[in-house]
């Protein structure tokens, strides 16, 4: 480094060069809080984010458009019989009422348009993206999650659908973060932390999973730094017990629901591990946009193998948060045999997780500079491209288009139609012949000969109908039309006209 030395009364003077020392001073007010220099990097990062976030509200009213599909329309249906609000807790006790949603849809009636129907979900959907910036650490951090999560199709999806999902994903966030505050100042972060998990539990009954894994992630982190299953007891009630109070309320009121209405739920496929690869697998490649071809098995082995081995090399506390529920959390639906397992919606916590390791890695990466950010970078562009690809998909065939059928079919007057699947099918076409003041009467299928509907609908995939069919009674029904749908949602209709 270019200086002087001079040497005066016993004194050393060291000169250095002014231009060194100017650079040096340039250099600190860089880094030096409330300098020019981190004011316009903290109003870039501002602007950034809230771009990410106006790019992913209006994603997701793309998203919103067309019908209502049949699970959005049979939470409404749920809540025709009752005469009010409270209803809802105790009354309808089915695995499709999503709370937060059906309170929600009670106030705006059954009549609102899809756009005011999911509105709740694109508003809390729009939230998760700000949360995830929030709790990330450092702002290439914070940027690379504010963009996953405006951008990740199902994200997208159930971001724009009038169900509990969207507030599912977001209370996840915030209780990942009040949790981390309980860790560092405990206090009343302990009741901050029981109202997000309330909240998470009014979305969706499947916050059941965040809990199990800020559980086990408070029970690990207390044993790492303790040793004793005493202090960790301790630490986990202390942290859990007010969420506890809190949800049990709800608990009561669905158990009396329970006792004196029954519990149902809309369905059950038996595991196996084709499925279990199927959801969890299809989630994955949903969320980073990656092609059809790589596999279902491949996405998940992958994805466990790269998160274990940055919990194994990384000091950051939340590597294990990672590993617990993007890896052991899985593999515990697994091992517990859990039904419906091959719907990648039910293991949205893990996807959540992910996603927000994802965003941390790509933070890093940026921070790191030189290839590792180049590197960084590209997996972005990728990961945007992907579901650029997916979201174009998604946005041409939605969630399928059901009205239209139900208009051809009425617009002559009061129809009859026959169908495949009786209940799905005639809860999606009342809604609409109701919406339009039309009428349309299901003929079951064991009546259908006798019956000699108007229509036929068939649920299913729509390219393996056939053009014309025919039935052993001299009844016989040609093509007349077709509703596709793409993704996470949706139901696959082929209308036939009959034939006399």
């Amino acid at each position: 480094m270019p200086c002087h030395i001079e040497a005066r009364g016993g004194t050393t003077l060291v000169k250095m060069d002014a231009s060194i020392v100017d650079h040096k001073v340039a250099s600190a007010n860089v880094y030096r809080p409330g300098s020019a220099a981190t004011q316009q990097w903290n109003y870039s990062l501002l602007l950034v984010i809230s771009g990410a976030v106006l790019v992913g509200l209006i994603l997701r009213l793309l998203g919103a458009r067309g019908d209502l599909w049949h699970d959005e329309i049979w939470s409404i249906t749920l809540l025709r019989p009752l005469t009010s609000i409270d209803q809802i807790f105790w009354r309808v006790n089915h695995d499709n009422n999503h709370f937060l949603n059906s309170i929600y849809q009670y106030v705006v009636g059954p009549d609102a348009a899809p756009l005011v129907q999911r509105g709740l979900s694109i508003t809390l959907s729009a939230c998760t993206v700000i949360a995830a910036a929030a709790i990330s650490r450092g702002r290439w951090a914070m940027i690379g999650s504010a963009l996953l999560f405006a951008v990740s199709y199902p994200m997208v999806h159930y971001g724009s659908e009038a169900r509990g999902y969207a507030g599912l994903a977001l209370f996840t966030l915030v209780a990942v973060a009040l949790l981390e505050r309980w860790f560092d100042k405990r206090g009343a972060y302990g009741i901050a932390l029981a109202v997000a998990i309330l909240l998470g539990f009014l979305s969706h009954l499947t916050m059941a999973e965040t809990v199990v894994v800020l559980t086990a992630w408070t029970a690990w982190l207390s044993w790492r730094g303790s040793r004793s299953l005493i202090v960790v007891n301790k630490e986990v009630v202390q942290a859990f017990l007010p969420a506890f109070l809190a949800v049990l309320p709800l608990a009561a009121a669905m158990l009396v629901g329970a006792r004196l209405f029954s519990f149902n739920i809309g369905g059950f496929s038996s595991f196996s591990l084709e499925k279990f690869a199927a959801g969890y697998g299809g989630m994955i490649r949903y969320l980073f946009g990656l092609p059809d071809w790589i596999g279902d098995w491949t996405c998940v082995a992958v994805t466990c193998i790269l998160v274990l081995a940055h919990a194994g090399v990384s000091r950051d506390r939340r590597a294990s948060l990672y590993a617990i529920g993007i890896v052991g959390l899985p593999a515990l639906m697994a091992a517990a045999h859990l039904p419906n397992v091959e719907f990648p919606r039910y293991f949205i916590v893990s996807g959540t997780l992910l996603l927000l390791w994802a965003g941390d890695l790509i933070g890093r990466g940026f921070d790191a500079g030189g290839k590792r950010r180049l590197f960084a970078a590209g997996m972005l562009v990728l990961e945007a491209g992907g579901n650029a690809a997916s979201l174009a998909h998604f946005y041409e065939h939605g969630r399928g288009s059901y009205s239209g059928m139900v208009d051809e079919m009425t617009k002559s007057g009061a129809a009859t139609y026959a169908t495949n699947a009786d209940f799905r099918t005639g809860m999606v076409v009342d809604y609409f012949a109701a919406r339009i003041g039309r009428q349309a009467s299901l003929v079951t299928q064991d009546k259908i000969c006798a019956g000699r509907a108007d229509w036929l609908i068939l649920e299913g995939d729509t390219q393996k109908q056939p053009e014309r069919v025919d039935f052993d009674c001299a009844l016989a029904y040609e093509r007349a039309g077709a509703s596709t749908f793409w993704g996470l949602s949706g139901l696959g209709w082929t209308l036939y006209s009959r034939r006399d």
